[in-house]
């Protein structure tokens, strides 16, 4: 199913609509995609922190980098300030590569499936309301199945366990998008531009929430400054 839907085959989506519990096919699909990742992960984290210096002695040599090459005009002061900084961020920046968590990895056995679960459920719920409202004729449960197949593409994930590979968080949405688009094409009897409006709508739908968000908080913090 992974290997027919990331080559755009209507066949995935024809069996999820079909299926008894669409959903609880798509919800199972997604978990052993995550947790493979996972497992991807964590093994590339481990053989990263073992080709690599001890985390701890890597801020050392980065410090004492920033204070011999630091501009002869910085203050004594300034250059304490980012030194704690870089102490204080150093574990979310090593976090970011997974270099050196300890145990602490594991959690991406549990992290990395429930967000694919969270982000599946939100995109596939915003499709089938606009699929919905462009007329189409599938079920919740149907249109969650058929845009659970665009997870496929995190199956790609497995690469990262190589160190040093990592593989385009944005090849990985549009490829996504584009299946969830063909899968709602299937589902809901749509043509092209109903099924591609249907599967852009939810990023859309993002984009003016965060400029909403953003505005509200610009006008906030305009009327806080101005307050005082």
């Amino acid at each position: 199913m992974i290997g027919q839907s990331l080559v755009f085959e209507p066949d995935p989506a024809v069996a999820m609509v079909d299926d008894d519990n669409p959903w609880v096919e798509g919800l199972f699909f997604i978990m052993v995609i995550g947790f493979v990742a996972a497992i991807a992960q964590v093994i590339g984290g481990i053989l990263l922190t073992a080709s690599l210096p001890n985390p701890a002695a890597m801020l050392e040599a980065v410090l004492q980098l920033i204070d011999h090459s630091r501009p002869a005009q910085m203050s004594a002061a300034d250059l304490a300030a980012i030194e704690d900084s870089l102490r204080m961020w150093w574990p979310w920046i090593t976090g970011i590569y997974n270099f050196g968590n300890g145990w602490a990895r594991l959690l991406l056995l549990i992290v990395t499936p429930l967000s694919l679960v969270l982000q599946w459920a939100l995109y596939g719920v915003a499709c089938h309301v606009m699929a919905k409202a462009l007329g189409g004729g599938a079920s919740v449960g149907q249109t969650m199945g058929v845009t659970a197949l665009g997870m496929a593409p995190r199956v790609l994930l497995i690469a990262t366990g190589v160190p040093f590979v990592s593989v385009s968080g944005l090849l990985l949405q549009v490829w996504g998008m584009l299946i969830a688009y063909r899968g709602l094409e299937v589902a809901h009897g749509f043509g092209m531009r109903k099924a591609a409006t249907a599967a852009v709508f939810p990023v859309f739908a993002l984009m003016l929430a965060a400029f909403v968000v953003a505005a509200f908080g610009a006008a906030f913090a305009a009327w806080v400054g101005g307050a005082q």
